[in-house]
């Protein structure tokens, strides 16, 4: 028994000694990887079969780089710094052939003046390609379509079998991060990298998923990129067969970039988000019922939209596939098992009906030639006709006003991306989905470039933006596709022949600025605002604001923050309020859960309990599907079919590396005492086996 117990104490202290050695050995940083995702016939991004480790080196220019891969001197494996804004293909060449290079930490914000935002240049290049996703879009078999980022590097489609990973002062964590490898760098470079000890970082970055995605679904290894879209409708009645034309109001939630943990989207996605949800307060304000007036109004939110148009391409799929045979419903909920689907009532939407489709892109004015904002609207060149009366109504609503009052959104112009005569058709978006499908929709979609797409396109570094400019441009443009919608909506192309009752109705339509400097701060910079606080019953917080990527994620994954507070918001904006209730509204749903409750097919929303028709739609690629034994399988690989690896645990370490000579030393020290203490294991055996045989 006191052997046991000797045995188990000596286990503890080895274990303490372990901990307390690992502590002095090691300091663990923060880390932002860039990752692996797979699709039909390959993988991109980042990975490191084995546990990688170099020493830090510093390099803020061009000529460092080239200084470092010359320098002959230098004999270990080295983890460069550079700031973001030198992590290009030809640099990482550069790196990668000086048979040095263990990995790259790139900076994207910094407190030291190297990597200040100050220090950017001014000819930023976009990371992705020179016309994104248009592979999957509407011009795909369309020889020489126009390509809308020319500058575009397609840095985030290259392959790399070593870590890179990125510091951005964006938290306290990431910040004491940033703040130690810069110290230990600096200390590095003060030492020129030759007078030991050196600081060095050991990166785990092993990645499961390999070869392309039927073979890592086959093997379980990876998870289909995209989340859940999120669509509305004021008309809680909407039927398949009730005949009623349908505009919809569409714009993208997700980003992509290198760095999936940075993907902030501003440009890319956010500002077009945030028009919608501006849009749809905007029309709750009609003193006209919405779910009266001759057509519906549809609001949709899309997942997945980064990568191949997942969201919009699987919504589109499926309101096309109604009626849906269910062939094993679910064992609860609602739904179906087989063939998977969350929810069924996007089966109420008949695609046949689709009138209009209003959509906002990149309105965030960043990425512009300069000189004054102005919004651009595209229409599809090949079915041109179609959107003529559309295109005139959205360009006529910006010239005119698009409000009744001053306001600072009134010197923003709004022309047809045309004008010039160039007829270019539509820049990447989800329209494109819906026009696959039946290219006759009259569509608009709304931009604030006319020829090339912001240089910022799927950037990490779109996190210092044009504040008046953009939230100028969000107004506007909130201001035209909300009248524009509304006018549509109640079949209205004349409005010199509206009624008093529609001109009154029009002119209530406001858009809400203070809303939009909300909603923009809260889902770019501060996930943790009482807005979201508000709607999602979370309590505001008061440590550093809380900045959440717009990389979509993966189906079914925890994190899906903004389709959830989409949710919440349209479901309030569209919603009717306790329509089973005797009062005129509930309240406390959330605040007083035990006393308050809501009634069967009311939700709880913002602490009222609300009617609304809102739901969620499953988003990843449409060349994915799943089997009856809920696997997924590539069913067409012609289409999108976007995964992300599954990794082991991911993460880099700061530790002091010796000199050759000392590890030589510490090598033959270690062997001596692992040959000492093997003799005195058998001498202490062999004395003991004699001593027992004595007694």
């Amino acid at each position: 028994m006191l052997s046991r117990v000797a045995i188990s104490l000596a286990a503890v202290c080895f274990l303490a000694s372990a901990q307390d050695t690992y502590d002095t050995i090691y300091n663990d940083i923060g880390s932002l990887p860039c990752v692996r995702l797979l699709n039909a016939t390959g993988y991109v991004g980042c990975q490191s079969m084995t546990a990688a480790s170099g020493v830090l080196y510093r390099a803020d220019t061009l000529e460092d780089i080239n200084q470092f891969a010359n320098d002959g001197g230098l004999r270990n494996k080295y983890t460069v710094v550079i700031p973001y804004w030198l992590l290009s293909s030809s640099n990482v060449d550069i790196l990668k052939t000086s048979k040095k290079l263990a990995a790259i930490l790139a900076v994207v914000n910094g407190t030291d003046p190297a990597h200040a935002i100050s220090a950017r240049p001014t000819n930023v290049i976009s990371p992705d390609t020179t016309c994104p996703n248009c592979e999957f879009g509407l011009y795909a078999n369309t020889p020489n379509q126009y390509q809308w980022n020319p500058t575009g590097s397609g840095l985030l489609f290259e392959q790399f079998d070593f870590p890179i990973y990125a510091l951005n002062t964006m938290d306290t964590r990431n910040t004491m991060s940033y703040a130690s490898v810069m110290q230990a760098a600096n200390r590095n470079r003060d030492k020129g990298y030759r007078d030991y000890p050196l600081k060095s970082l050991q990166f785990h970055s092993f990645m499961w998923g390999a070869q392309d995605t039927g073979a890592c679904l086959r093997k379980g290894w990876c998870t289909p990129v995209g989340g859940a879209s999120v669509w509305s409708t004021p008309s809680t009645n909407i039927s398949y067969t009730d005949e009623k034309p349908i505009v919809v109001i569409t714009a993208a939630m997700d980003s992509r970039s290198l760095f999936h943990d940075l993907t902030l989207g501003v440009e890319s996605s956010v500002a077009g988000m945030v028009t919608v949800l501006a849009v749809a307060e905007a029309l709750s304000r009609s003193t006209i019922p919405l779910d009266t007036m001759s057509k519906h109004i549809v609001y949709t939110l899309f997942t997945g939209e980064a990568w191949g148009f997942s969201g919009s391409q699987r919504f589109v799929q499926d309101i096309t596939s109604s009626p849906i045979q269910c062939e094993k419903p679910p064992t609860s909920g609602s739904g179906c098992a087989y063939p998977f689907y969350s929810d069924l009532e996007f089966q109420r939407l008949n695609p046949a009906k689709i009138e209009a489709i209003l959509e906002v892109g990149q309105i965030a004015g960043m990425g512009g030639a300069g000189g004054n904002p102005t919004l651009y609207a595209h229409v599809d060149n090949i079915q041109e006709a179609a959107s003529t009366t559309l295109l005139k109504q959205v360009v006529q609503i910006g010239a005119n006003g698009s409000t009744t009052v001053p306001d600072p959104t009134a010197g923003i112009p709004v022309q047809a991306a045309s004008s010039d005569d160039v007829k270019r058709g539509l820049p990447p978006s989800s329209s494109m989905s819906f026009l696959k499908s039946r290219g006759n929709i009259p569509t608009v979609v709304l931009t604030d470039f006319q020829k090339q797409m912001s240089a910022l396109t799927n950037h990490d570094q779109d996190d210092s933006w044009n504040t008046p400019n953009t939230f100028n441009l969000i107004q506007q443009a909130a201001s035209v596709i909300s009248k524009t919608a509304w006018l549509q909506a109640q079949g209205v192309s004349d409005t010199a022949a509206m009624t008093p009752a529609q001109t009154e109705a029009i002119a209530s339509i406001q858009v809400n600025a203070e809303l939009i400097q909300d909603l923009l701060e809260c889902l770019s910079l501060n996930y943790s605002c009482s807005l979201v606080d508000r709607y999602l019953n979370v309590t505001a917080s008061n440590i550093p604001p809380t900045r959440l990527p717009h990389y979509s994620g993966t189906l079914y994954s925890q994190s899906q923050p903004f389709p959830i507070f989409a949710w919440s918001f349209l479901a309030n904006m569209t919603s009717v309020k306790n329509v089973t209730s005797p009062t005129p509204r509930v309240t406390g749903c959330s605040s007083k859960p035990a006393t308050v409750q809501c009634n069967p097919k009311e939700y709880c929303v913002g602490d009222q309990c609300i009617v609304s028709l809102t739901r969620y739609h499953d988003a990843y690629g449409v060349g994915i599907a799943m089997n009856s034994n809920a696997e997924y399988y590539i069913k067409d690989a012609s289409k999108p079919v976007w995964t992300e690896s599954t990794w082991d645990p991911i993460g880099l370490r700061m530790f002091d590396v010796t000199s050759p000579g000392s590890q030589i030393a510490e090598l033959m020290t270690g062997l001596a005492l692992t040959l000492v203490s093997s003799g005195v294991i058998w001498y202490s055996r062999r004395f003991l086996k004699k001593t027992l045989k004595e007694d």
